[in-house]
């Protein structure tokens, strides 16, 4: 703003010169009043001035405004970051969301949606991450933990020892799906989501529980893709039996735990 005043102050003033040189002794001798022919050519010369300065000063005010108008936007546009977007093998996505649990500020909700227990698979780098999330679970204290597992006869043993491991933690819930595909389907019918805080989103094993393509998982940094996928994770839970509430057991922790001694 302050650099188009200036411009129009100085634009004005060589106008007004340029008015007054006709009356001004130093300049009067160019106008050849005099002479007529002489006058008019000067008199062109004098409104073609006139014109180049108006356009070379709204010129100069105008991309001074773009300038602006672009740097602004620009700070916009840094301030508002867009969504990312990044496909995951699966040794990846246990370092990756393991290495973003450790870094949240308020919450950590995941969904453990394979019929069969972690022990249960040949991958140690999927035991490694299991291990390392109950113990993050254990000592991040001022995070709340939120873990959906996928009954089966398999898992049930499982679950007990988890509600066993995680009782008096009050920063954990543990809800067991009852309710999704027989245990004898590898592939649950709900999608597996995971999220941290309010801006991290992990769409896991939405087509395998193993990489079989060049990924397995989706990471997704989006404000607006959480808000959706905490709806949907929270209505999964609500349709799941909470079997450690705050570290609390329930009456259906309870009866897991003792069917399973």
């Amino acid at each position: 703003m302050k650099f188009g005043v200036w411009v129009t102050i100085v634009v004005l003033a060589l106008q007004v010169l340029l008015a007054a040189s006709p009356f001004i002794p130093i300049t009067s001798q160019y106008w050849h009043t005099s002479d007529v022919q002489q006058f008019y050519a000067v008199f062109a010369a004098f409104v073609g001035l006139q014109l180049i300065l108006l356009t070379a000063a709204i010129t100069l005010i105008l991309l001074k405004e773009s300038n602006d108008a672009r740097d602004r936007l620009s700070a916009i546009a840094d301030a508002i970051p867009g969504a990312a977007v990044k496909p995951l093998k699966d040794y990846e996505f246990y370092v990756h969301f393991k290495s973003a649990a450790e870094q949240a500020d308020h919450s950590v909700w995941i969904a453990y949606l394979a019929a069969y227990p972690p022990a249960a698979v040949a991958s140690k780098d999927r035991k490694k991450y299991d291990e390392e999330m109950l113990a993050l679970m254990k000592h991040h204290t001022k995070v709340n933990f939120r873990r959906i597992v996928r009954y089966s006869s398999a898992n049930r043993k499982w679950v007990a020892e988890l509600i066993d491991a995680l009782q008096n933690r009050a920063n954990v819930d543990i809800a067991v799906l009852m309710r999704d595909l027989p245990e004898g389907e590898e592939m649950p019918l709900a999608l597996s989501v995971q999220v941290i805080d309010k801006d991290k989103v992990w769409i896991v094993a939405a087509g395998s529980h193993q990489t079989k393509q060049t990924f397995r998982d989706v990471y997704i940094l989006d404000a607006s893709v959480a808000a959706a996928m905490i709806d949907y994770y929270d209505r999964i839970w609500q349709k799941s039996v909470i079997v450690l509430d705050h570290g609390r057991i329930t009456t259906e922790g309870r009866q897991m735990i003792e069917a399973n001694p």
